[in-house]
């Protein structure tokens, strides 16, 4: 056997470890945050820009990046993508284009203003997913304290019903975008709670009985006591 014929092991033919895939692919992100913030810093002062993105590139860059992974283009990004919460979500019926653009197949069976039916199957399986919504289980559901449910109640269903066939059908199309901004708007229409407390009385200048107060570190409403004449 000739040195020629012995096989030696070098860097190039070696199998790259996976905290060095892992490494490769956080700079590969970094370099498209940089891409993504130089675009979102020239899009957020337009008004093609909804309203809950003007002015935030950070979040605009995120959202950016968020929709290219899963084929959509800057400007759609911002136009599908909505954050209630936190959450990052889409619209119902761009998540409904996104899963039909990716060969799965989506329809209507009944819809009116109490009850929608929407079905789906995935591309290659013979299985279909049927999801039905009506005003009797969103009000069970506590969403009808949205009060869209009163003045669209058909737009709602169906963003109800499509969102749950489209996680069925192709979850992994969605990557992580799995809650419809319709689902999310819930949290967004609930009512603060201003938490009130008695005022502790005190041997210093007391309030006047019609003044309103408010902590300077909580912001919480402070009852006034009122003040008898001649307390001292």
């Amino acid at each position: 056997m000739t040195t020629t014929d012995i096989a030696i092991p070098t860097t190039a033919n070696l199998p790259a470890s996976s905290a060095e895939l892992a490494h490769g692919s956080l700079r590969n992100w970094a370099a498209s945050l940089v891409d993504a913030g130089a675009l979102s810093k020239a899009i957020v002062a337009t008004d093609f820009v909804p309203a809950h993105f003007r002015g935030k590139t950070g979040d605009a860059a995120v959202a950016i990046m968020k929709g290219a992974a899963i084929g959509l283009d800057p400007i759609a990004a911002l136009e599908s993508i909505y954050v209630v919460s936190g959450k990052p979500a889409l619209y119902a019926r761009s998540m409904a284009a996104i899963v039909l653009a990716a060969g799965h197949e989506l329809w209507t069976e009944a819809e009116d203003d109490g009850e929608v039916t929407v079905s789906g199957r995935r591309a290659g399986s013979e299985h279909v997913e049927s999801i039905t919504w009506t005003i009797e289980r969103a009000k069970l559901a506590g969403y009808t304290s949205n009060k869209k449910y009163a003045t669209d109640s058909r737009s709602m269903l169906y963003a109800r019903a499509v969102g749950d066939v489209c996680r069925r059908i192709a979850p992994d199309v969605l990557l992580g975008l799995s809650y419809t901004a319709e689902e999310l708007e819930l949290d967004a229409t609930e009512p603060v709670k201003v938490q009130r407390r008695r005022r502790k009385h005190t041997t210093t200048q007391e309030p006047a009985a019609d003044e309103v107060q408010a902590d300077e570190t909580t912001g919480e409403i402070l009852d006034a006591e009122p003040v008898e004449d001649g307390a001292a």
